[in-house]
């Protein structure tokens, strides 16, 4: 059996609580629910961020795998471009921009897709927890997207660094020697 309190002032939500609890009763405020509901989102918060990092690090190790196959495959013609006279360090940007192209457009197709699902599920969660055509769950801030993608860039350009300094490393004779 469940009874329902309503306190007159906020001031009085704790003294009530005591009140029944000192008669033998449990009491549980709309707080004591409320924290509890936090602490689960925090849990499932927690968890989500936890897969975004593993996600994050399995990306990394697939741009560097990518960027060294990238290499291996142009040897031969990073080889012409340095004996045509590119500089080492323009070989080098080279394989950084294509990093940060990778990186673009993986945070760019990622927020694509966010919007897509948040737009369809918006609509259905109002549905499902009786709210009002005005409030959305899932809402989408610009800013947020664009810091996406360009964390993205940037880990992607770090993640870069190793292959493109390898390719800026490759003698031009010995990579035009390379079938």
């Amino acid at each position: 059996m469940y009874v329902t309190a309503t306190v007159n002032d906020e001031k009085n939500v704790d003294q009530v609580k005591k009140n029944i609890q000192n008669k033998g009763y449990r009491a549980q405020t709309a707080k004591d629910l409320m924290s509890f509901i936090f602490q689960f989102i925090n849990v499932l918060q927690s968890i989500l961020i936890g897969f975004g990092a593993l996600a994050v690090l399995t990306s990394v190790f697939g741009i560097i795998n990518t960027q060294y196959i990238s290499v291996l495959e142009r040897t031969q013609q990073i080889g012409l471009m340095k004996a045509l006279g590119m500089r080492r360090r323009d070989v080098g940007r080279l394989f950084k921009l294509e990093a940060a192209w990778i990186g673009f457009l993986g945070g760019a197709i990622g927020s694509g897709l966010a919007i897509g699902v948040g737009t369809v599920a918006n609509p259905w969660i109002r549905q499902q927890l009786d709210l009002s055509n005005t409030t959305n769950l899932l809402v989408f801030e610009p800013w947020t997207f664009a810091a996406v993608i360009i964390g993205l860039m940037i880990i992607a350009i770090a993640a870069g660094i190793l292959p493109a300094r390898k390719a800026a490393k490759l003698d031009p004779i010995e990579a035009l020697r390379t079938e």
